[in-house]
């Protein structure tokens, strides 16, 4: 019984998930917003005085550049024995790339293999996966010990227990978030394969059964942890996309066999963006009320070296814009959901709230 429903059991612990924004830092600007041709919309932001309307160019007295809110990910690593040879060198060679990357610094990593050495304890219990090899660490001060765990491992597991491994790490997933309920929780499954044991049932359910471990999923994600799942060559892509699905991020990132290494390294890049929420918290001048709400923009740089351009305000966010978490008593900015699609599909995007100019609504 404690197997079956501990996540249930948890969900009715912890409270609801709670969606909060990042800390800021302010900096003098010139800025301007100018209504000519450029720009998404035809809203383009000029430096004061280098081009277009600059008849306002000394309105824009604040400029914010929201930090990333920080993301707790547990990967929870798949070692068994068909992921022997090339697929766990070029796997490992992934990960390790991107866990050195220094522009990281607001992801922080959690990591585990599975299946786990057999022991005294009943191999359905997802308790025993619930503490990661390597705890949650920023990167990439963390990197060292990242690697050096993968380096200690190798393929060597017969059965493919993603029900208990799985379940561990989400319940470590809403216990993280439970401590920190600003930052942002997610679990990342990577695996080559389906659902192979550890038993023929788990506290009464099937352990290898797609929708048993969707529901897991589903579980932690009504508590605010997502599951995120890489399919690596071999996997069983019904069983990625459901439990991918399930746990809010839509379908899994199936990785082939022509480039192992880029690919799963590409992965874990669309994985980090998506896993940053589309929020951020309302300026200090806001919310004292040095700043009025109508004096609030956001600028958004494209990462391809593009013109910086004004997103809109829409307050019904029924496409592009931005939004306030409480139309009365705002204390957060949120993008818009088309808006929030676009900025993670651009790993080099900048998002800046520019205070002192009257706000521009769609």
């Amino acid at each position: 019984m404690r197997m079956r429903h501990a996540l249930l059991a948890a969900l009715g612990a912890l409270p609801a998930a709670l969606a909060l924004g990042a800390a800021c830092s302010t900096r003098a600007s010139t800025a301007n917003v100018s209504t000519g041709g450029g720009g998404e919309g035809g809203l383009q932001l000029y430096d004061g005085g280098t081009g277009g309307d600059t008849s306002d160019a000394a309105c824009a007295v604040y400029e914010e550049t929201p930090e990333n809110r920080p993301v707790n990910l547990y990967v929870m690593f798949d070692k068994s024995s068909s992921m022997f040879g090339d697929k766990w060198n070029s796997a490992k060679a992934g990960l390790t790339s991107f866990v050195q990357d220094p522009s990281l610094g607001w992801l922080r990593v959690a990591l585990r293999f599975f299946p786990r050495d057999p022991d005294a304890t009943p191999a359905c219990d997802q308790f025993a996966y619930k503490e990661p090899t390597v705890p949650y660490g920023a990167l990439p001060g963390t990197a060292a010990d990242l690697i050096a765990a993968l380096d200690l491992e190798a393929p060597d597991g017969f059965s493919t227990p993603i029900y208990p491994a799985l379940g561990g790490a989400i319940l470590k997933g809403m216990e993280v978030l439970q401590a920190s309920p600003t930052e942002a929780s997610a679990v990342l499954l990577v695996t080559d394969g389906a659902p192979q044991g550890p038993a023929p049932t788990c506290g009464g359910v099937n352990p290898e059964d797609t929708q048993v471990i969707a529901d897991l999923a589903a579980i932690g994600r009504a508590q605010g942890v997502s599951t995120y799942v890489v399919g690596l060559p071999g996997v069983n892509q019904t069983f990625a996309n459901t439990v991918a699905a399930a746990g809010g991020t839509e379908t899994a990132i199936l990785v082939t066999a022509a480039n192992v290494q880029a690919e799963f390294q590409q992965a874990l890049w669309l994985i980090a963006g998506d896993a940053v929420p589309c929020e951020y918290d309302l300026p200090a001048q806001v919310i004292s009320g040095e700043m009025s709400l109508g004096l609030v923009n956001i600028e958004v740089t494209p990462g391809n070296g593009g013109d910086p351009y004004v997103v809109p305000q829409n307050p019904a966010c029924n496409g592009a814009g931005w939004t306030y978490d409480d139309p009365v008593d705002p204390t957060s900015i949120v993008l818009c959901p088309a808006t929030c699609t676009a900025i993670k599909a651009d790993m080099g995007v900048t998002v800046k709230v520019v205070l002192g100019c009257a706000t521009i609504i769609l």
